[in-house]
């Protein structure tokens, strides 16, 4: 069983905290509890808090700050609720009157390990979870998928051609409507699989890039209406960063590139990319904030990977395991009132009353 951290290094809020002492510049999350990324092995952060906790409140204050501790910080916000906005963004909203879209077929360029044909295995796997495709119609994807490639002028033996515009999902469905009148009876199964998902018509639009704002938000909150799109949404962008900031190479020092923000985590809890961005994203400048309001909607992977933990106020129910998963003693955890937080970074502990988002904007 998981032991608590030590009382002697868990400091409470108010008094000075010797760690702190030694840091110059940060972010300060409440009291004398001051964040520095740089500090750290990681820059990841894992944060839980049950509905009135100051969850979003703690997300916003710390994207809100990023920019002043790196003034060359992108941030990009995947807002399943609409509430992460914040001052001299884009925000683009996704819903079907939206002009904005998202194209999980874009190619990752890198030779080592991109290219249609594994892009076409990748998008067939997160059409797998998210839609609960079988092994039959997950196999018929990645041909459909491939085909589309290969209209578009696009080889897997050929990289130069990786550049050329990549299909939509209007070529998809023309690809598997053409089917369906050949005959192809998986393919008639596969269409009514995926008939919500090209209703919608969120990835034909055009993708506006991700990286020509400092500030970007994709406002997902429409898409929850239509199982498995938010999740396809979120893996196709998460995937793009993950592809593009490894294309750009290791960093040299350890300020990040980028940070992501996820609030309500679950949505990608079992996605393969975020592992590897929580896994191997720091050597690229890339890192994650994730957040949730229930324990079990966040992964092992993403405790285990992340340097930093936020444990706000959480449903009775789940102090207990919050506090092994956390390690943090139980009765820490059970009294933590509102914009109460309990954070972990590296090895030690501490104990503050959050400044929130709403406070930083005065």
């Amino acid at each position: 069983m998981a032991k608590p951290l030590p009382p002697q290094i868990l400091q409470p809020g108010g008094k000075k905290n010797p760690a702190s002492s030694t840091i110059k510049t940060g972010i300060v999350l409440g009291d004398n509890v001051v964040w520095n990324p740089t500090s750290l092995p990681n820059a990841h952060v894992v944060l839980i808090g049950a509905s009135g906790s100051g969850k979003t409140q703690t997300l916003k204050a710390l994207a809100y700050e990023l920019p002043k501790l790196f003034p060359d910080i992108h941030i990009l916000s995947i807002d399943f609720h609409g509430d992460l906005e914040l001052p001299n963004e884009t925000c683009y909203p996704l819903n079907m009157e939206s002009p904005y879209g998202i194209n999980p077929l874009v190619l990752d360029l890198d030779t080592k390990g991109g290219g249609p044909a594994l892009q076409a295995i990748a998008v067939a796997a997160v059409f797998k979870k998210a839609l609960l495709l079988g092994a039959n119609q997950e196999g018929l994807v990645i041909n459909i998928l491939n085909s589309c490639y290969t209209v578009k002028g696009i080889a897997q033996d050929n990289p130069t051609s990786w550049e050329k515009e990549p299909p939509t999902f209007a070529d998809v469905r023309e690809e598997i409507e053409s089917r369906i009148e050949d005959g192809c009876k998986e393919s008639q199964k596969l269409m009514l699989k995926l008939a919500a998902t090209f209703q919608y018509g969120i990835f034909d639009k055009p993708q506006p890039p991700l990286d020509e704002s400092p500030i970007i938000r994709f406002d997902l909150s429409a898409l929850g209406k239509v199982p498995g799109l938010a999740a396809i949404a979120a893996e196709s962008l998460i995937k793009q960063l993950m592809d593009s900031h490894r294309i750009m190479g290791e960093i040299s020092d350890k300020i990040p590139r980028t940070f992501v923000f996820v609030d309500e985590c679950k949505e990608i809890k079992q996605s393969r990319t975020i592992k590897i961005l929580l896994a191997d994203g720091r050597k690229y400048g890339l890192s994650a904030v994730l957040a949730s309001q229930r324990d079990a909607e966040i992964s092992d992977e993403a405790i285990a990977n992340s340097s930093t933990k936020v444990v706000l106020a959480v449903d009775q129910t789940e102090v207990s395991r919050v506090a092994k998963r956390f390690r943090f003693a139980e009765n820490l955890v059970s009294q933590l009132q509102p914009l109460e937080a309990l954070v972990r970074m590296g090895t030690e502990g501490h104990r503050c009353k959050v400044k929130p988002y709403y406070e930083r904007v005065k």
